[in-house]
């Protein structure tokens, strides 16, 4: 019986088209719910990472938070949907509950079929026959049972169309940009550490470099160029090697430049500077040392006509002149390995100074042709130079003539003819000196008759020069004592001897001379202002120094009366304990005489100036013997110095001490010194009638002595020409007849 009934798998096979389509259906609505949220996540993570470019922690939270929820939606729409049985009697009761007209026949017929054919046990007391009647009913109404009403096929395509959106979307993103997309899921998904592209880019302007070295104390000026859209500012962040730090917003120079400066750079710097969503610019600023030149020689090789010996200038010599052709040498260090090394004279340009293998050393020859400043400078590895290079005023040009300066000393105006004429010679030449002379010349001192034509013009003549100290070769400068004697041309003691070329009544010019070493042309000369001498004799310059010296004396015996009527002022005058309501005029008095002493004092030292030179001319001219000069020297010109120098003004400041003290015994100190002074100017004063006394006796010997000797040339004459007319017989017309 069995055997006869309709097997079961036509329908089993609608069932398990039913079954697949179930399983399908829910695997859509699993991506198609991961497709959702796939993009339901991408959109807020994107906007929240473009903008605030989330670290990495913080992307992972938001991928933890999206893989937390797709993992529940497909534990509960996916695995546990396909983990749930879908039998034959499950799915023809979904099938029955889309169909109610089959009122349960499909799960009979399944039912029965499976008993009739031995798959499952009996149950209730049907009679197989009814059993068999349902299942070949059903199967005969196969084609009319609505399986695919069993899924719920909107859901379905609800689901797959919300995954087909997503879908869609993302494909529409790839499409505007895929750039974008692909970031976004390296970072977001894969949480990789690509960056986002930036809208704003920062650079340093003009090509500086990020990493910079400069000099402590310098000032370090960060200019930074924008590309994009430009922000309202820009930040530095700055943080020193000390731990100082701060931020500081960057001054606004152009459309798309900004610019920061630190005044003055003291230690190691790093600098962040943000703006915008740029990337931050990095710039690190370190200190470094300058270089510095050290142990700077200049010497100068003078051109060979010059005959010099080479010259080093001291080190603190801040102005250079040399003679064009000269040739400098130039030596010189640092403390810092160099990269270059030269100098730099004003329109000759710049000239490479050699380095030495040791990189710190340098050496080089300048030839100057024009003036200006010297400057020697050096270049570092660091690109820095020295911080005050060394300089010198370079003074470029064509020698000169020398400079010639005579003062006379001990001398006047009025000579003898055997006079010594001295004085301090001071020579200056800007490249050296070569010799020193002097010329002279004696004319007739004749006053010219109205219409007279003048006589020539008498050349100087080479003279005879002293010098102290002699004249180095090719010195820039010489200081010393010079003197002409006339004693050379006039060579007999006789003032009037016809032999003398110099004689009294003649007019004596004397002007010395210098040469320089110039090579190149004829060595240039130059003279002196020539000095004029009136030649006197013995007698008149004598009675004229006698005078002076008489000057002198009265001039002092003046002082020493000013002296003791101050004394006398100065003991007489009101106590100052007992001026009463005087004391002002008498402390006012008081500093009256300590001013006139200093005054006095100051016309001592005049006196003993004016006598001193009037002794150097009786020296000079040989009136005296040097030996009473220095006599006389030290009995009146020395005490009155002494006097000038201590004495009156130590007197002048016991009154004024006293004038501001009233004390008795300053006063009486003082007054004691008014008394000394007086006995010294006293004695001094008789020493200079003694010495004027000494000068009139001499001079009377001299002129008894000249006396003598007049009247001897004259009777050696006379014997001379009778010797003469004695031995020579007159002419026969040179007899006289005799008288008549």
């Amino acid at each position: 019986m069995n055997a006869t009934l309709p097997p079961p798998g036509l329908a089993r096979a609608e069932l398990a088209r039913v079954r697949r389509g179930a399983r399908a259906g829910t695997w859509i609505e699993a991506v198609g719910i991961a497709l959702a949220l796939l993009a339901a996540y991408a959109l807020p993570s994107f906007a929240a990472d473009r903008l605030l470019r989330l670290e990495t922690p913080y992307r992972a939270l938001l991928l933890a938070s999206f893989v937390a929820v797709l993992a529940r939606q497909l534990q509960r729409r996916l695995v546990r949907p396909l983990r749930t049985p879908l039998g034959d009697v499950e799915l023809a009761l979904a099938v029955e509950r889309g169909a109610p007209e089959i009122r349960q026949s499909l799960v009979s017929s399944l039912q029965f079929a499976q008993e009739l054919h031995g798959g499952a046990p009996a149950r209730g007391d049907g009679s197989p026959a009814l059993k068999a009647a349902v299942v070949a009913d059903v199967q005969g109404r196969l084609a009319g049972i609505p399986f695919a009403q069993a899924l719920d096929v909107g859901r379905v395509r609800r689901f797959g169309g919300l995954g087909a959106l997503a879908l869609l979307a993302f494909a529409g993103w790839a499409l505007a940009d895929a750039s974008a997309l692909r970031i976004w899921a390296a970072r977001n998904l894969l949480l990789g550490s690509v960056e986002w592209p930036r809208y704003t880019s920062l650079a340093l302007a003009g090509g500086d470099a990020a990493a910079v070295r400069l000099p402590q104390g310098d000032a370090l000026t960060v200019r930074v160029v924008v590309t994009g859209p430009v922000p309202d500012q820009l930040v530095v962040d700055y943080r020193f090697a000390g731990g100082e730090a701060g931020s500081e917003t960057m001054s606004r120079t152009g459309e798309r430049e900004f610019a920061w400066t630190i005044e003055s750079v003291l230690a190691d710097v790093q600098l962040a500077i943000t703006g915008g969503d740029a990337l931050p610019l990095l710039v690190t600023a370190a200190v470094v040392e300058r270089p510095r030149v050290d142990g700077l020689a200049v010497r100068v090789d003078f051109p060979a006509y010059m005959e010099r010996e080479p010259w080093t200038p001291p080190p603190t010599e801040g102005e250079l002149r040399v003679p064009r052709g000269a040739v400098l040498t130039l030596t010189g260090g640092s403390q810092k390995p160099l990269r270059e090394a030269f100098a730099l004279l004003g329109q000759d340009g710049k000239v490479a100074l050699a380095l030495a293998a040791d990189g710190r050393t340098f050496a080089g020859e300048v030839r100057p042709e024009t003036s200006g400043p010297l400057v020697v400078d050096v270049v570092d590895a660091d690109a820095l130079g020295a911080g005050a290079p060394p300089k010198l005023a370079l003074r470029v040009g064509d020698d000169k003539p020398p400079s010639v300066e005579f003062r006379l000393r001990g001398i006047g105006a009025a000579i003898t003819t055997h006079a010594r004429i001295p004085g301090e010679l001071r020579l200056r030449d800007d490249f050296g000196l070569r010799a020193v002379g002097a010329s002279w010349r004696a004319v007739a001192d004749q006053p010219l008759d109205k219409g007279q034509a003048p006589p020539p013009e008498v050349p100087f003549a080479a003279a005879g020069l002293t010098l102290r100290a002699p004249l180095p070769q090719s010195a820039l400068r010489h200081e010393t004592e010079a003197q002409v004697d006339l004693a050379q041309w006039n060579t007999a003691p006789d003032e009037a001897a016809p032999g003398n070329p110099i004689r009294p009544g003649m007019l004596f010019s004397l002007r010395l001379s210098a040469t320089d070493n110039f090579g190149p042309g004829a060595p240039h000369e130059a003279f002196a202002e020539a000095m004029t001498f009136r030649v006197v004799t013995r007698e008149r310059l004598a009675e004229e120094l006698r005078r002076r010296q008489l000057e002198q004396r009265q001039e002092l015996q003046r002082i020493l009366v000013e002296e003791q009527s101050s004394l006398t002022e100065l003991t007489e005058i009101v106590a100052l304990a007992q001026a009463g309501e005087r004391r002002a005029q008498v402390e006012a008095r008081c500093k009256t005489l300590a001013r006139q002493q200093q005054t006095l004092g100051r016309r001592v030292a005049f006196v003993g100036e004016s006598y001193q030179r009037i002794l150097w001319e009786y020296e000079n001219n040989r009136l005296w013997e040097a030996n009473q000069v220095r006599q006389v020297e030290g009995l009146v010109p020395a005490p009155l110095a002494a006097l000038a120098k201590d004495d009156f003004p130590a007197t002048a400041r016991q009154v004024d001490a006293y004038a501001k003290s009233g004390d008795e015994a300053v006063r009486a100190a003082a007054a004691e010194g008014y008394r000394a002074i007086a006995r010294r100017l006293a004695a001094v004063l008789k020493q200079m009638e003694e010495a004027e006394s000494l000068a009139a006796l001499i001079e009377d010997l001299r002129s008894v002595i000249k006396l003598e000797n007049e009247a001897i040339r004259d009777v050696e004459g006379r014997v001379r020409q009778n010797e003469s007319e004695f031995f020579q017989p007159k002419k026969p017309a040179d007899r006289k007849e005799p008288p008549k």
